[in-house]
C-alpha cells in the first residue's frame, strides 16, 4: 500500500517487522526483497513526491544486473511495456574526451552483466521500485520524515515521524534499515559518521533540451581545468536521456589539490557553455535549476550496523570511489541487507546482522581501497596530467579504465590487461594505509 498524506493529523501509530527509512534505490529494493520473503515491511520517504538528485541518471551494466535479480522489466523489456521500460534509453558506452582527443569505449563485455547501460530519470526509477515494493505487500508511506529513533534498553525499535501537516506518528519495528541518503540525518542520530580522511565527491547537474538526446553514447570529459588551468580529479558528463533532453553535470573528487577554492556550480556553468555547441542546446535555458550534492564514497560511513539496524546505500557511503556511481552499490547493499534480515527474522536470531559488514567487505572491500588509493594519486596534477595524456591516446587503455572504474573485472580465463593492472594496484593497496 502506498499512502499519500492529504490530512496527516491524528494518524495511528504503526508496528512492523522492518522499518525502512528512505525511498531511494537502496531502501526500496530492501523493502521489496523483504516483502517478497513474507515479512511485514514499512517504507517511509520524507518527500511527498519523487525527488531529483545530482546524478547522471545512468544505470550501469552492473546496476542492471542487480535490477535483473530483482525481476524488474528495465532489463527484460527495453522498449514498451511499463512506464519504467518506456522511459529507459539504452546507451552503448562512453565517449571520453580530453583536450582535442576523443575515444569511444563500448561497455566492457562481461559474462555476468548486460552489454549496455540504460539512462532513466532517477525519480522514475525510484518510483518504480517503491511501487514494486508496495505490490509485494510493503506499506509505503510518502511524506513521513523519520526524525528520531525510538530506543528501548539501548536497542533501536523504530522511529518518530514528522508529517507535512505538522503532526507526528510513531512506527515501531523489530529492525530498522537506514537508507535516507548521503546526508543521513537519521543515521547520524544513531551515531554514524564519515571517515574524514577518506575521499568524497561533489557533483552538480542540470538539464537542457537537445536534438541529440537520442544519441547512444554518453560523453565524458576528463581532466577539466580549474581556475588555475590545472586538471581536476573528476569529470564532466553529457548524458542523452532519449526524451528530448540531456543531463549535463560535473563531479569532482575531494582529493583535488585546490578543492576548497573550487566552486562546483561555476565549474558546471563553464562546462555547460563549453558543450552547448556540440550538443546543440542553449546554455542560457536550463530546464531545471542546478542541484549540488556532497557524496561520501567507498564505504566511508561507519558503523554500518547496530544490534537492530543496518545502514545501506549512500547513507553508508557506498558509492563507487572511482566514478561516484551509487545505484549499483545501493542495490547490492539492499540485497545483502535483506538476506541478513530475512535470516534474522526467520531464525529469531538478531546476531545475524553482524554478518552484513563482513559480506560488504567480501564483495567490495578491496575494490573500494584501490579506488580510494587511486583518488589520492589522481588528486595531484603532476600525476593526473601525464596519466590523462597517455590514457586518451589508446582505446585499449580507456577500455581498461572503464572496466576497472565500473568494477566489471573478469575472472580467469577471460582476464586481460585491465585485470592485470588492477591486480598490481590491489597489491599496492594492500601495503598502503586504510585511506
Amino acid at each position: 500500500m502506498t499512502e499519500h498524506l492529504d490530512d496527516p493529523a491524528d494518524l495511528d501509530d504503526l508496528t512492523t517487522d522492518v522499518l525502512v527509512v528512505g525511498g531511494g534505490p537502496a531502501g526500496s529494493a530492501a523493502a521489496l526483497r523483504l516483502a517478497r520473503a513474507g515479512h511485514d515491511v514499512t517504507l517511509v520517504e520524507k518527500r511527498p513526491v519523487g525527488r531529483h538528485k545530482s546524478c547522471g541518471d545512468l544505470v550501469s551494466p552492473r546496476a542492471l544486473a542487480e535490477l535483473q535479480l530483482l525481476g524488474t522489466d528495465l532489463v527484460t523489456a527495453p522498449t514498451g511495456g511499463s512506464a519504467l521500460a518506456t522511459a529507459a534509453h539504452h546507451v552503448a558506452g562512453v565517449r571520453f574526451t580530453h583536450g582535442g582527443r576523443c575515444t569511444s569505449v563500448a561497455w566492457p563485455q562481461h559474462p555476468g552483466f548486460p552489454g549496455h547501460g540504460v539512462v532513466v530519470r532517477r525519480e522514475i526509477l525510484d518510483q518504480h521500485l517503491r511501487d514494486e515494493a508496495a505490490r509485494a505487500g510493503a506499506t509505503v508511506l510518502m511524506g513521513h520524515e523519520a526524525t528520531a529513533p525510538i530506543a528501548e534498553r539501548g536497542f533501536v525499535r523504530g522511529a518518530t515521524m514528522t508529517l507535512p501537516g505538522g503532526g507526528q506518528r510513531a512506527i515501531r519495528a523489530r529492525f530498522v534499515v537506514v537508507a535516507d541518503g548521503a546526508n543521513s540525518r537519521f543515521g547520524r542520530g544513531l551515531g554514524t559518521s564519515r571517515r574524514r580522511n577518506w575521499p568524497y565527491a561533489i557533483a552538480a547537474r542540470t538539464y537542457f533540451a537537445s536534438p541529440r538526446s537520442t544519441e547512444t553514447w554518453i560523453e565524458s570529459a576528463v581532466g577539466l581545468p580549474d581556475h588555475h588551468g590545472n586538471p581536476i580529479a573528476g569529470y564532466g558528463w553529457v548524458t542523452p536521456m532519449g526524451d528530448g533532453n540531456v543531463n549535463v553535470g560535473v563531479g569532482v573528487l575531494s582529493t583535488h589539490r585546490d578543492i576548497k577554492g573550487l566552486n562546483t556550480l561555476k565549474l558546471l556553468d563553464a562546462f555547460c557553455d563549453r558543450m552547448s555547441a556540440d550538443w546543440q542546446y542553449d546554455a542560457s535555458r536550463r530546464l531545471k535549476d542546478p542541484t549540488r550534492l556532497r557524496l561520501p564514497l567507498g564505504g566511508s560511513i561507519e558503523p554500518k550496523m547496530g544490534p537492530t539496524f543496518l545502514v545501506v546505500g549512500d547513507a553508508a557511503g557506498a558509492a563507487n570511489p572511482f566514478n561516484g556511481d551509487g545505484v549499483d552499490a545501493a542495490l547490492l547493499c539492499a540485497r545483502l541487507a535483506a538476506g541478513v534480515l530475512d535470516e534474522a527474522l526467520t531464525t529469531e536470531n538478531s546476531t545475524t546482522l553482524q554478518r552484513y559488514p563482513m559480506l560488504l567487505a567480501d564483495e567490495l572491500g578491496r575494490f573500494r581501497k584501490v579506488g580510494r588509493l587511486s583518488a589520492r594519486f589522481l588528486g595531484r596534477p603532476a600525476i593526473l596530467k601525464p596519466a590523462l595524456e597517455l590514457a586518451v591516446r589508446s582505446d585499449a587503455t580507456m577500455g581498461a579504465v572503464l572496466r576497472i572504474a565500473g568494477n566489471e573485472l573478469r575472472a580467469r580465463p577471460d582476464a586481460g590487461g585491465a585485470e592485470r593492472a588492477y591486480a598490481v594496484a590491489a597489491l599496492v593497496s594492500h601495503l598502503a594505509p586504510s585511506w
